[in-house]
């Protein structure tokens, strides 16, 4: 089986909402590397759910943001009494959808340097693929639970994005009629249940007598192993384990028979990836997901979400035909790792914002809570954009343990500001100040993406041929601010045309006009933004490399010269850009040259 990149399973259609969860969550890999992806860039709706706590901590940090929470939502799911660990995607599109399912976080390791594992179901609405269909009900589904463990306005703004979606697609909250004995492949999740009794229910026909583990944690007394000797007395086991990574026990598998270990050979990757495979004698097939071979994960103290694939022998076979083999080992050959299985770390912050919304009326509304014997003698909310040393605003919120309310901003506070906000609560608790982990600001208006529709518009013309868009970017730039130009190059993409029965008539003769009278200086807008150009600087080098390599390559590879005039008019614009920007002071000199 060859290794994929994980960005490579976003190559298809812009989504109409994109539904991901993850236990730990990266916004500056997914920012950029995920969300400049086909599938992403242009998606109506995105929403991000991670495990409460690990966000938290994570917001101790200064994150670097740009669209958080701005061009994508992300849900902090609140659950107890363990983790919210599944890695689960719903895709859906104007044609179709795709289901992810797998083992990896949304980080750079997750995605880039792990060794992970992934099962992906696509669909079109014209094939009538009803077990693809049945999987995507089921992701629904479970996003909709996850929904009800989150908190404030975030759970008022999914519940719509999700109703919305369904008014779309109708068929997603259709019961699933299909018996799970005869579907190739369904959802499990923690959500309805023990993962693991339902897993002994299905096998009980399948009469398993052999067992292949992979996983990269494990329960520090072997419970699983001791379950399943106990379920499949004559069944062998065998554990995959990678040396010095893999969380297993040896001193309870010596009293073990049934259990042998083998272990990767020649992987300098991290084996974060979760299967668990049988062969009966009437019958096999594997678990993959999200769950470790732990009761935690088996028994639905954390919410984990995994595949139930039926008949999967030629599947798992192929994970070790090429790139990956294993070799058995004894027990006192293994040399286990030392990190845990993920699990409930520390307690939340004693203050908490759980979520905050700007309206388009420049009203606040926060919800937030804390844990202190006594309310606060004071307690306030500030509000600043990343970098900003000091807050733009403080505002004096009520005192009680758990609350939700409006707080009206001062007129102008946010005239300059067009990108993140971050929005912190700092209490008094006997004399010592308090401070909640700054959390960013959810921008309603901003975060459903509506593309232009028609050429006639000068966005229109810039997505069809790349016409004007320098003088594009400086009236955006005038009236929103850099932040806005980088974002609208972040997501640009310029239409692929090649003239392959597109129907397109040719494009009449345009004489473009320049004014002789117009300079090459620096803007005002970019003059007094001059902290923020190395961000603008590495947006236009994206964009330049993205469409090199997504539509000048892709002409050159395919050849056909009917696509001559969409190859000039993208380098053309991409030349223009370079050139502007270079006049201005923000490409270097040596990016004036694509390379061949």
């Amino acid at each position: 089986m060859k290794y994929l990149e994980f960005s490579s399973f976003f190559d298809g259609e812009p989504a109409n909402i994109a539904c991901m969860s993850t236990f730990q969550f990266d916004p500056d890999y997914f920012e950029r590397r995920l969300l400049r992806s086909p599938a992403l860039s242009k998606a109506r709706r995105i929403i991000i759910f991670v495990d409460a706590r690990q966000w938290f901590q994570r917001l101790r940090q200064e994150l670097p943001a740009r669209w958080l929470n701005r061009r994508y939502l992300v849900a902090p799911v609140q659950h107890s009494p363990g983790v919210f660990h599944p890695k689960l995607i719903l895709l859906l599109s104007q044609s179709g959808g795709q289901v992810i399912c797998g083992s990896n976080n949304l980080t750079r390791a997750g995605c880039s340097s792990n060794l992970e594992l992934l099962n992906s179901s696509q669909f079109t609405f014209d094939t009538h693929d009803q077990d693809a269909l049945n999987l995507a009900r089921e992701a629904f589904a479970f996003f909709e639970r996850a929904t009800e463990q989150t908190d404030g306005e975030i759970t008022r703004v999914i519940s719509e994005w999700l109703n919305d979606a369904n008014a779309l697609y109708p068929w997603l909250r259709e019961p699933v009629t299909a018996s799970p004995s005869k579907r190739a492949m369904l959802l499990l999740s923690t959500y309805d249940g023990s993962m693991w009794e339902r897993l002994v229910k299905h096998l009980s026909a399948a009469k398993p007598n052999n067992f292949l583990v992979i996983s990269p944690f494990h329960d520090a007394d072997s419970d699983i192993c001791r379950r399943v000797m106990r379920q499949w007395p004559s069944a062998k086991i065998e554990l995959v384990v990678q040396q010095g990574c893999t969380s297993l026990a040896v001193g309870p598998l010596r009293k073990m028979r049934a259990v042998r270990l083998s272990e990767l050979a020649g992987v300098s990757r991290r084996v974060h990836a979760k299967l668990l495979a049988w062969r009966g004698t009437k019958g096999q097939g594997c678990l993959a997901g999200s769950a470790n071979f732990t009761s935690a994960a088996l028994d639905g103290r954390n919410v984990e979400a995994s595949l139930l694939i039926a008949e999967a022998d030629e599947q798992v076979s192929a994970l070790f035909d090429g790139h990956l083999s294993r070799r058995s080992i004894a027990i006192d050959d293994f040399e286990p790792g030392d990190v845990s299985e993920p699990a409930v770390e520390g307690e939340l912050p004693p203050l908490r914002k759980n979520s905050a919304l700007l309206a388009q009326n420049n009203d606040l509304r926060i919800s937030f809570s804390h844990d202190f014997p006594r309310p606060p003698s004071m307690l306030r909310l500030t509000l600043r954009t990343p970098g900003e040393n000091r807050p733009r605003v403080s505002v004096s919120v009520t005192s009680k343990t758990k609350s939700t309310q409006s707080v009206s901003l001062p007129d102008g506070v946010l005239a300059d500001t067009h990108g993140t906000l971050l929005a912190t609560l700092i209490g008094e608790v006997k004399g010592e100040k308090v401070e909640s982990p700054p959390a960013w600001v959810i921008q309603e208006s901003h975060l459903t993406f509506e593309p232009s529709s028609g050429s006639s518009s000068p966005k229109g013309r810039i997505e069809e041929s790349g016409d004007g868009l320098p003088a594009y970017l400086d009236a955006l730039g005038k009236q929103a601010g850099i932040t806005a130009v980088i974002e609208y190059l972040d997501h640009l993409t310029i239409r692929f045309d090649d003239g392959g029965g597109s129907g397109r008539s040719p494009r009449k003769f345009r004489l473009r006009i320049r004014d002789p009278f117009s300079h090459d200086d620096a803007p005002p807008w970019l003059i007094n933004s001059r902290e923020e150009s190395d961000d603008l600087e590495e947006a236009i080098y994206d964009f330049v490399e993205r469409h090199e390599r997504q539509r000048l390559l892709r002409h050159v590879t395919r050849g056909n010269v009917n696509g001559m005039e969409n190859f000039l008019d993208i380098f053309l614009t991409l030349i223009r850009l370079l050139h502007v920007y270079y006049r201005r002071g923000v490409v270097k000199k040596g990016q004036l040259l694509i390379p061949a």
